[in-house]
């Protein structure tokens, strides 16, 4: 029998306690219910795909999907050089994310944002996928359950990004013992509940299925690129498997060959949807992703909601705003000296059509890889729309180039290497072998994917030392200067710290151990602990005097009940009434009788005594308690 749910008409009887409409986990019996329809189903996925843009937190614009992901990918490499703060956005998070400083807490980390929305976008993929997998026995229709296989697709796609992009973020690389190290909370069941994270391999493992089943799911190609298509899950999967695939001093053949199958299956479908962009088309590889057969998958601003958003990670490297005066706006992030030390600035594409000299800092250059689709929003006026690319054609290629070297096949690699050369008009090379050969596709990867959150993940996964030429000037008696050299095989922070927030509501985390070394992470981790053991003590004996509290004399002397709308015996909705107990009574006695007429299978609306409403509180603002003493 169906439930009923009564949320909206007694939410405008009753005030909501915000605590209690805060407290995860959120509609779980409600989406169910919402997903029972075809039509509701895809308004989810669709949803899902919007979510890219909305921000995880409320606080800060670079909370969105797109504006997180790539700060942590991007300005903890050697690409780009943070030269001024962005207040208005909290200068500090930059200086956090290129300087390897952590945090746990919002303000000073992207951190929070990541692990808000991964999991959020998982959660709402493994419902759709639940939900279409229960449509889909009931369905009869041939060309619905064609629809549904598709959808159930996009959902698999969108899980398997999320997991993916945050192992990377919040565990260790895999050649670190993938089975012990964590990564984060595989939540496929839709379980909505505290869970613990897991192991840098199921993580892994379940990116790998999800991108798998995306492929068998998917057409080759869609209209539009930044939505999910075969060729990406392809794609993803070689990325995955590269990664995987070990150090150049210890390559893993099973994974590496993997990896070079993928690509091959990327390159290898229907009508050639997938290629290398050359020449003047070159120049317009970063304008609009809906039909490049170079990009693979890409999050596309102007399809939310009318074209009027800009992208965020444009305001990272340029101007946006008043064009009369872009000569004195500020941007954070100009291109570093060490990226500009690799490149051929007479002869390779790369340099001429997509980096420029900055108007506001002198003899520096600036990426102009988002600087596609500028609108005016009135005169004068202007911002950009240009995509934020997840993966496109040209990596793929060098991820079979490295695949192969790691292999012992060099002639293969090498050809694939001058591939992605030839198109950037450079000389092809010869003669190359070995781990000059990985050297040499290592630092074209470091050209052709910079600016696209690739190239610090390519030091980690590699075990490679990464060294920056610049050290800030912004504050003098700053540390973080000394952070400029990362050794992934001997420094933890390479992960980013869990959400202290996270930690509080999920009593099943567990925080990254985090220091320069291992020894030095297990130390502070045990000290952590300590401290915090002191701590609950200091709080349990607090709390035998809770009622002398604050709290809890403000709660007494309120005159509300708590009202609780059953139906079979489901508890689903909390409120406080501002009434009291007397015309409280006699609206509840009229609401049931007029409900009761309505639903054949209402129950009630019960009012709880005072000494349950002692309990309830006491329950519902433990947290809160333990956080204040």
């Amino acid at each position: 029998m169906r439930k009923i749910y009564l949320i909206g008409i007694v939410a405008l009887l009753f005030a909501c306690n915000d605590r209690m409409d805060d407290m995860r986990p959120h509609n779980r019996a409600e989406a169910s219910v919402y997903l029972e329809s075809f039509k509701n189903i895809v308004n989810a996925t669709s949803s899902l795909y919007g979510q890219f843009l909305r921000q995880a937190g409320g606080f800060i614009d670079g909370n969105n999907y797109h504006g997180t992901y790539h700060p942590l990918g991007e300005l903890r490499g050697n690409t780009c050089y943070v030269i001024s703060p962005f207040p208005s956005w909290g200068g500090d998070r930059y200086q956090d994310a290129y300087f390897f400083l952590n945090s746990d807490q919002k303000p000073y980390s992207y951190a929070w944002p990541m692990w808000a929305k991964t999991h959020q976008l998982i959660l709402g993929a493994s419902q759709n996928i639940q939900a279409i997998d229960k449509l889909c026995a009931e369905t009869r229709d041939a060309e619905t359950y064609g629809k549904l296989v598709r959808l159930r697709g996009d959902n698999c796609f969108i899980r398997g990004l999320m997991i993916w992009n945050a192992v990377n973020v919040f565990g260790r690389p895999y050649w670190d013992e993938p089975d012990k190290n964590l990564g984060i909370v595989l939540d496929i069941n839709a379980e909505a509940r505290e869970l613990p994270r897991s192991s840098v391999k199921a993580c892994f493992e379940q990116a790998i299925a999800d991108f798998k089943e995306a492929a068998a799911c998917l057409p080759d190609e869609r209209s539009d690129r930044s939505f999910a298509n075969r060729a990406a899950a392809y794609g993803f999967l070689s990325r995955i498997y590269l990664y995987m695939g070990g150090c150049p001093d210890a390559p893993v053949d099973e994974y590496n060959r993997l990896a070079v199958d993928y690509a091959d299956s990327t390159f290898g479908m229907h009508n050639d949807v997938v290629e290398l962009l050359k020449g003047e088309e070159l120049k317009n590889l970063y304008e609009n992703p809906k039909n490049s057969k170079e990009v693979l998958f890409a999050f596309y601003t102007g399809n939310y909601p009318s074209g009027t958003i800009g992208n965020v990670i444009h305001d990272l490297y340029y101007w946006s705003g008043y064009e009369s005066s872009a000569g004195s706006s500020s941007y954070p992030c100009v291109i570093s000296r060490d990226y500009e030390q690799i490149m051929d600035k007479e002869q390779d594409l790369r340099w001429r059509y997509f980096t420029e000299p900055s108007e506001r800092y002198s003899e520096r250059f600036c990426t102009r890889k988002y600087n596609g689709g500028k609108m005016y929003s009135f005169a004068d006026y202007c911002s950009f729309i240009a995509p934020t690319i997840f993966l496109r054609a040209a990596e793929v290629v060098l991820n079979r180039a490295e695949a192969y070297v790691k292999l012992g096949e060099d002639s293969k690699a090498l050809a694939d290497l001058n591939d992605v050369r030839d198109r950037a008009g450079l000389t092809p090379l010869s003669g190359l072998t070995g781990m000059d050969l990985f050297d040499e596709i290592f630092l074209e990867r470091r050209r052709e994917l910079a600016f696209e959150a690739q190239t610090y993940y390519d030091y980690v996964r590699n075990g490679l030392k990464m060294t920056r030429e610049e050290r800030t000037t912004l504050y003098p008696n700053y540390i973080g200067d000394k952070y400029n050299e990362m050794d992934p095989r001997t420094s933890r922070r390479t992960m980013c710290l869990i959400p202290a927030e996270e930690i509080q509501l999920n009593k099943e985390l567990v925080q990254n151990l985090y220091g320069s070394n291992k020894a030095e992470s297990i130390a502070k981790q045990q000290a952590y602990k300590a401290a915090h053991e002191e701590k609950i003590k200091k709080v349990a004996k607090q709390l035998e005097e809770f009622k002398m509290s604050k709290k809890l004399q403000y709660l007494e002397q309120r005159p509300y009940k708590v009202v609780i709308a059953t139906t079979n015996d489901k508890e689903f909705k909390t409120s406080y009434s501002n009434l009291p107990i007397e015309q409280l009574t006699e609206v509840v006695t009229k609401l049931n009788t007029k409900l009761s007429d309505k639903y054949s299978n209402y129950e009630s609306i019960t009012i709880v005594d005072r000494a349950t409403l002692e309990k309830k509180c006491f329950a519902k603002h433990l947290p809160e308690i333990k956080q204040a003493a």
